[in-house]
């Protein structure tokens, strides 16, 4: 089946301007071309698939014939040596392979000819050494990889400058393919469970890391499981043995304190504020210029964002990647970057949440500022619909300032955190991916009022899925069904965006790029799949069998970052997703090419975009999307019949996304494959290293 391709999009660029590029040949390499016109001096010019240039002959030739050249000097100028005699025009590709073979005294094998003859015919320069490897490759292609297959992508090496040997080949290889990878990491797991050479420790660390990758969206299953978990422990109706079984579980999450029992799980301890005295102090010591104070307090400050309940995850990540890069570069640029984040990490404080914290320790004197604030951060709180917010504001009108005791301070709040437990739990389950405008979530909320566990970390949540999942208890296998149920009718962009990220993620594609920034944390860094399977593959303990299949897992994601590039202003991605949504498993195959301005941002005005997607009931789907100056236009090839009809009524809904966001839609059109417009393919000269040509990836 033929499917749209993307070799190349060169936006804003004609085909005669991409010609123009100039040729970047390497000492060693051979080409073939036609002597055009002699000069003194025995220069000559010399036609090379579509380009000419000058070059110096190391012996004289004659005008008109064609020759293969090996380049033996680039500077000052370009020196080309003969290496076969002239070629007739009426000679066989045959015949010049033979030829060529012989004048480079190299094998006249099978393998040899398919690789000198396809790397003729594309023009491709080729050097003695290239050939003698691409050679080997061959030789050795693994029973499913066919000769075609081989050659691409041993076409995508040259073309990526990179060296012809068998990681770099397996990775392009993997890379290339559109799908297949969600198979593979299945693969894996189910070896990693069998193999017992594998150390106990390593094994469970993967184990558990491919279950987050198979569970994009475990956060939120665990946020949704939390609320409803709430309930149930509110709940009169619920049996004691239920109730012990779901806190027992939220204590063995972290999610609660341990200390936690069926009395006192929604007292709310108030929340030690030694981790925000300490951010203060900080504050203080930068404004009055204490440097070495400053750098005493960093490496506190950074181990106390972890338990600091008043940070979101966002507020958290943001502090400690600004401290490290303070803490490995102190100077005054890096300290003002942490000044102001907690300078708004201070503004942002007043969510419920946090306020009800204060609340349960103030005293009379305190109400008359407390409340106005109160009142403010639930009338400002997006997440709450507005009988949530009359119902709550209504709790605060009745309180009597006047006439308050540390008593009626401590019934509003007990009363205040019950009201705002139940409408964030509905929150929750109503908006599972949705957050307010300070970035914390209604889970996260519900945390906060708790003072749950250690921290708000939502990976904790991640960790609740995962302790459902495992657990024999009939309550919490029924509540987990109608979570998912439940999730399963609010996907939406944000889900699917939701679910992309937390995939890459866990699987580490950024990982070597991540180690480079002195401002990662190292120890998250670890926990993902690639730096663990590169673990693995440096255990000599592991069988082979197990090792094999590793490796497919990392070149895959090798793959992804070699055919991902930039050449200038030119920027191409690309990238698979392997995505399973409560069961149902599917890929999805991204191919992203635009430009990047000068200050080296993505220019969002023009791109080209390719979506291979395998849907549970549409089956092998591609999207095409095209930008420019903003106005897009979107082709989905599918063989579905009816297709046309069931769009048509989300038409206006993709219409109103796209202009939300400054986009105008000027056509949704579906077509099968085989009324498919002729591949887009830019005519540029191969023997140019030019990340601009793309993948040539059929997605």
């Amino acid at each position: 089946m033929n499917y749209p391709s993307l070799s190349s999009v060169q936006l804003l660029q004609s085909n005669g301007a991409m010609n123009q590029q100039p040729l970047a040949l390497k000492q060693g390499q051979v080409i073939h071309g036609t002597i055009k016109q002699l000069f003194p001096d025995q220069m000559a010019e010399i036609q090379i698939g579509g380009q000419r240039l000058m070059a110096k002959l190391e012996v004289p030739l004659q005008t008109g014939n064609s020759h293969y050249f090996q380049v033996s000097g680039v500077e000052p100028d370009l020196q080309l040596k003969v290496v076969s005699g002239p070629m007739a025009p009426s000679a066989s590709m045959s015949q010049q392979v033979t030829q060529l073979l012989d004048s480079m005294q190299l094998p006249q094998t099978n393998e040899m000819k398919q690789v000198a003859t396809y790397f003729l015919k594309n023009d491709l320069p080729l050097s003695k050494e290239q050939l003698q490897q691409a050679e080997q490759i061959m030789k050795s292609l693994p029973e499913n990889v066919t000769t075609k297959e081989a050659l691409n992508v041993l076409q995508k090496l040259i073309e990526l400058k990179l060296p012809i040997q068998q990681n770099t080949f397996q990775a392009v290889l993997q890379g290339s393919m559109k799908q297949g990878f969600t198979d593979t990491l299945g693969s894996l797991q189910q070896l990693l469970q069998q193999d017992t050479s594998i150390p106990q420790a390593m094994r469970e660390q993967l184990l558990n890391q491919l279950q987050m990758v198979s569970k994009p969206l475990a956060v939120e299953t665990g946020g949704v499981l939390f609320a409803k978990m709430l309930d149930n422990l509110s709940a009169s109706a619920s049996s004691p043995a239920d109730k012990l079984t779901i806190l027992q579980l939220l204590k063995d999450a972290g999610i609660m304190p341990k200390n936690t029992n069926l009395f006192n799980w929604n007292m709310g301890v108030t929340t030690n504020t030694n981790e925000n005295n300490l951010l203060q102090q900080l504050t203080s010591q930068i404004q009055v210029g204490n440097s070495k104070e400053v750098a005493s307090l960093l490496p506190q400050v950074k181990e106390s964002l972890q338990q600091n309940l008043l940070l979101s995850d966002a507020q958290r990540i943001t502090l400690q990647q600004a401290i490290s890069k303070a803490i490995a570069q102190p100077n005054a640029q890096n300290i003002q970057v942490i000044e102001k984040a907690i300078q708004m990490q201070q503004q942002s404080i007043n969510s419920p949440a946090k306020l009800l914290n204060s609340l349960q320790l103030a005293s009379p004197k305190d109400m008359s500022a407390l409340l106005p604030q109160l009142k403010s951060a639930i009338q400002g709180q997006s997440l709450l619909s507005a009988t949530q917010k009359e119902g709550l504001l209504q709790t605060l009108e009745k309180f009597d300032i006047a006439n308050s005791t540390p008593q009626s301070i401590q019934a509003l709040a007990k009363d205040l955190q019950g009201q705002l437990l139940k409408v964030f739990s509905e929150s929750t389950q109503l908006q599972p991916f949705q957050s307010d405008s300070q970035g914390i979530s209604a889970k996260q909320q519900m945390m906060l009022m708790l003072n749950a566990g250690q921290s708000a970390n939502e990976q904790l949540f991640s960790k609740l899925t995962q302790l459902a999942m495992n657990s024999n208890s009939p309550v919490l296998q029924q509540m987990l069904e109608q979570t998912e149920q439940q999730l399963a009718q609010h996907l939406d962009s944000k889900a699917f965006e939701t679910a992309i990220k937390q995939t890459l993620g866990n699987l580490g594609l950024s990982y070597e790029a991540k180690l480079l920034d002195k401002s990662s944390d190292i120890q998250q860094l670890a926990q993902q799949l690639k730096p663990q399977l590169l673990g693995l593959l440096q255990d000599d303990s592991v069988s082979s069998t197990t090792k094999s299949v590793a490796e497919q897992v990392v070149a895959r994601m090798n793959g992804m970052q070699y055919l991902s590039g930039e050449n200038g202003p030119q920027h191409q991605l690309v990238m698979q997703v392997p995505l399973e949504f409560f069961g149902k498993k599917t890929e999805a195959t991204l191919q992203w090419n635009g430009r990047m301005k000068k200050n080296g941002k993505i220019d969002s005005d023009y791109a080209r975009i390719l979506f291979y997607l395998q849907l549970n009931s549409l089956k092998e789907t591609v999207i095409d999307m095209q930008v420019q100056s903003r106005v897009v236009t979107v082709t989905l090839y599918n063989e579905t019949a009816g297709l046309t009809a069931l769009a048509e009524p989300l038409k206006a809904a993709l219409k109103h996304g796209l202009s939300q966001h400054d986009y105008q839609l000027s056509g949704l059109f579906i077509k099968n494959y085989s009324k498919q417009p002729v591949s887009l393919k830019t005519n540029t000269q191969t023997t140019t290293v030019d990340q601009n040509k793309g993948v040539d990836l059929r997605i």
